[in-house]
């Protein structure tokens, strides 16, 4: 309880800190061919024409609402990887059996957890998109999302397929990297600084994880904000047509700065947690 207590708290501080950041990443993989800005140039024009409050901040009540389910994806990932660890079957060796074992572990807890979030986030990139001087409310996007798209509640999971495939391989990808590169670094690094080595595996981890599932997430966006019905073909057909290949990797920078540092906190904190209960 004390881990999910100080994992909800940290969560909490982080998207604090770096809202900005995922308006900016948003912004930047939705916007048009005829206004290709920078991450500089648009966090700049933001700031000039919206301010931080209503621009920078945009969204920011609807995502709180994700922390709510933050220690769901912890508990079913420890849980899993609890069960699985003692039913190696023989003809596995050891090191495929970890490996296996991390993959089901992380993409079990992505499953159960993107089930709940993913109309939070489907509500938070449409709020993300308007600009404050436009004068539309949550409500008339929720409206928008329900009625006017003739989808209902099934709105509310736009891009649901999308985001388990980028959410499952991305938290199977990251937290195997993440125990390979540890198991690593314990080889080579003293153990006097050994405090070092969780924070150093989860910055490789997640920085590698971040561009390999990059042109995914650019999708995914580009789909749940999209006022119309496509499939992903045509999402992709259209993104193809309208910017180009280079564009899949649109918004990178933001997104490793959030991936980042919520990743070494994350795993940090479950490390500490970890050695902890050992020790009692």
């Amino acid at each position: 309880m004390k881990f999910l207590g100080l994992l909800s708290a940290s969560s909490l501080v982080l998207r604090t800190c770096f809202h900005p950041l995922a308006v900016i990443k948003t912004r930047l993989q939705t916007q048009e061919k005829h206004s290709k800005l920078t991450t500089f140039q648009l966090g700049k024009q933001i700031f000039l024409n919206e301010k931080i409050r209503f621009g920078f901040y945009r969204g920011y009540s609807i995502s709180l609402c994700a922390l709510l389910f933050e220690p769901v994806f912890m508990v079913t990932l420890e849980t899993t990887r609890s069960y699985l660890e003692n039913r190696r079957p023989n003809s596995i060796s050891l090191s495929q059996w970890n490996t296996l074992t991390s993959l089901s572990s992380a993409g079990t807890a992505a499953l159960i957890q993107q089930t709940f979030l993913v109309p939070i986030d489907v509500l938070t990139q449409r709020v993300m998109v308007t600009r404050s001087c436009d004068g539309i409310r949550i409500n008339d996007i929720m409206r928008d999302i329900y009625y006017r798209s003739g989808d209902g509640l099934r709105g509310f999971y736009k891009g649901y397929l999308i985001t388990l495939s980028t959410s499952l391989p991305f938290n199977s990808i990251i937290w195997t990297l993440y125990w390979k590169v540890q198991h690593r670094l314990e080889k080579w690094i003293p153990i006097k600084y050994d405090r070092t080595i969780s924070p150093l595996s989860a910055t490789i981890a997640a920085l590698l994880t971040s561009l390999l599932t990059q042109p995914i997430d650019v999708l995914k966006t580009r789909l749940q904000v999209s006022a119309t019905r496509h499939s992903l073909w045509k999402t992709f057909l259209i993104l193809m047509n309208k910017r180009g290949f280079g564009d899949l990797f649109c918004g990178s920078l933001p997104r490793a700065c959030i991936v980042v540092p919520n990743s070494v906190l994350m795993m940090s904190l479950y490390e500490t947690i970890k050695r902890a209960s050992v020790k009692k």
